[in-house]
């Protein structure tokens, strides 16, 4: 077999496999610099079926009605990841240390190494049939929140 005749080109050819995995995932200190963008919510307005923008955010994660029979429900939705200078030195750094083994396994399951992803609520109000007619965008559990449910 010719690979086993010549080390150096098995070494090359595996070493260009590597580099061409790599580059299909992309590098991760580059992806650090510029940020990640998040779930653009510009699009839900007043007047939006509930399902409509169940499409779109997911299920709400907590929901209640108030005396005037508005229901309020709060959605979870990923705001992104800012740029981090920080983190992309870091990711270069663990890929000389690993020999880029810290991206190959990043590669294989994104999940295996946390990053900075931001999660921001939003609160929706609903009329009684199920017609949206808030938005309070960047909610957070202390907001105070009108009982008719129509934003300032």
């Amino acid at each position: 077999m010719i690979l086993s005749k010549h080390p150096t080109s098995a070494r090359f050819i595996t070493l260009c496999l590597f580099c061409a995995i790599l580059f299909q995932t992309g590098c991760m200190a580059a992806s650090a610099i510029k940020g990640k963008q998040g779930l653009d919510v510009s699009g839900i307005k007043a007047g939006m079926r509930q399902a409509e923008v169940e499409r779109i955010l997911g299920p709400a994660t907590r929901e209640w009605a108030t005396s005037s029979g508005t229901w309020y429900r709060v959605y979870v939705y990923d705001g992104g990841a800012p740029p981090s200078l920080g983190d992309a030195a870091a990711h270069i750094f663990m890929d000389i240390a690993t020999a880029c083994i810290w991206e190959l396994a990043w590669a294989i399951s994104p999940d295996f190494i946390p990053s900075a992803r931001i999660s921001e609520k939003i609160a929706l109000a609903y009329d009684g049939q199920d017609i949206l007619v808030g938005v309070f965008d960047h909610f957070s559990d202390f907001d105070m929140l009108p009982p008719d449910g129509r934003a300032p």
